[in-house]
């Protein structure tokens, strides 16, 4: 069955592999799902980036990356994952809109082939190193992985948990955390880096998390859809809505 029925495709990946410490082949190819792996991604789990990460690198066929979906940067698994949609469905997907001009709200066909990919540049290579305003500090940016994004989950509930204060959120402190590799060329531990990140002025945290935020956007596929409303005729840039339609498509 699996020889007439399952579709291949080959995809490069955006970062093209050259952001990782190791090598990284960017030649993928993804089969398409069974129904084996639908059942796996349904199962109940309290790192949903592990399994989703999991059933990518069943997917992949041939010569393999060199390290799990679970420790590519975010561009670069959100491509994987539009991209196993595609070979497993096809590139038509079905998304509400809403339009920024006359307000309207209609169904929409986005082609998934057709979405821009940002793929990494070597110009951005500096883009990891920043200057704190404030402190002066010379912080090496981390970029986040789905592993990083399941262990600020698990972090999180388990600081709540210990915590006699229970209103307290903890995501801010984690979050910043999770995207320093090193200050001032130092490697510290968690304990280090979190009595480091309470003390730092508040104008150096926004401007760390403003520059991370840039720093993940330079790979992956991109977040808005550009559009003609049914209903006004405008062209319009809209959000990409990740809804059940992309791993259940409706059916007419």
């Amino acid at each position: 069955m699996e020889d007439n029925y399952t579709i291949f495709e080959e995809f490069e990946l955006p970062s093209k592999g050259l952001i990782y410490d190791t090598p990284v082949n960017p030649r993928i190819r993804l089969r398409s799902m069974t129904t084996a792996d639908e059942m796996w991604r349904l199962q109940r789990t309290s790192t949903p980036y592990r399994v989703m990460c999991e059933l990518i690198d069943k997917c992949i066929v041939g010569d393999k990356p060199g390290i799990s979906a679970y420790d590519m940067c975010l561009g670069d698994y959100q491509f994987l994952l539009h991209k196993l949609r595609v070979v497993t469905y096809g590139p038509d997907y079905k998304m509400m809109m809403t339009c920024p001009v006359c307000r309207s709200v209609n169904e929409i066909t986005v082609n998934l082939d057709e979405l821009d990919v940002i793929k990494y540049s070597e110009e951005d290579a500096g883009m990891s190193k920043i200057t704190l305003p404030k402190s002066k500090k010379v912080v090496e940016l981390r970029m986040q992985t789905p592993r990083i994004l399941d262990e600020i989950e698990s972090r999180k509930a388990e600081m709540k948990k210990k915590s006699k204060d229970k209103t307290s959120r903890y995501d801010y402190l984690i979050t910043l955390e999770s995207l320093i590799k090193t200050v001032d060329g130092t490697t510290y531990s968690s304990a280090e880096l979190e009595a480091m990140l309470l003390k730092l002025p508040l104008a150096d945290a926004n401007y760390l998390l403003q520059k991370a935020d840039k720093l993940n956007q330079k790979v992956g596929v991109s977040t808005t859809v550009n559009v003609s409303c049914p209903d006004c005729g405008n062209e319009v840039v809209v959000p990409f809505l990740l809804t059940s339609e992309f791993f259940g498509p409706t059916v007419d």
